[in-house]
Parts: C-alpha cells; structure tokens; sequence
C-alpha cells in the first residue's frame, strides 16, 4: 500500500477520534475522493502503460499486447490487503471505531474490482 494512502487513513482515523461520531459523513465524503483521486491516478497510468505497449506490437506487425493471466488475481489479493488495512485502521482509531467508515472501504474496493473485472 503506498505510504501516502496509509498516512491519509491514519489522518481520517486521527480526525474521526478528535471530532467524534458527528462527522462520520463528511470524513468518509473525503477519504472516498481521495480514494478515488488515487484509483483515477492508476487507471490513467495504466491507460497510458497500455496506450504505449498496444501502439508498439501494431507498429511491427504483431497482436496488441493481453493482460497477464495473473492479474486478475494480483487484483484481487491487492484490494483485499488494502481492504482489511483500512478496515483495521477504521476500527481501531476512535473511540468506538468507526463500522461506517470500515463498511465504506469495502464497498469501494467492491466498486473498483467490479470495475475491473468489467473492463476484460
């Protein structure tokens, strides 16, 4: 998990347990768009790794590079590991720890792994 999205958790956990349950929304409002800045940022790397390596093999003749058979499941266990760190950062910081929050980490890994899975 990068370090920056580790540091990013840490600091939601840290402000939920300062502020207390009345701004469960608006900590979860943000740590979802910066989930999604950092999923936009790899879809838009990917997109151009992928731009780059499909545009390369049509120049010579060849068939346009294919995800690797593995990658599906690097997906998987990938999203999982960050699933359960943040669902652990979630319900340890606070109080009372922060279910709401833990639920929505999971339904966004859910989100992008459909996404991706879509994608094939």
């Amino acid at each position: 998990m990068d370090p920056r999205a580790q540091q990013d958790i840490a600091a939601t956990a840290a402000a939920h347990r300062e502020l207390g349950p009345g701004f469960e929304d608006g900590l979860a409002e943000g740590l979802v768009e910066r989930i999604g800045a950092e999923i936009d940022r790899r879809v838009d790397a990917r997109l151009d790794q992928r731009g780059n390596s499909a545009a390369t093999p049509a120049a010579h003749g060849q068939a346009p590079a294919v995800r690797p058979a593995g990658a599906a499941v690097a997906m998987a266990l990938g999203s999982m590991l960050i699933a359960v760190l943040g669902t652990v950062a979630a319900l340890k910081f606070g109080s009372n720890g922060s279910p709401a929050l833990a639920a929505l980490i999971w339904i966004v890994i859910g989100v992008v792994n459909v996404a991706y899975a879509r994608r094939r």
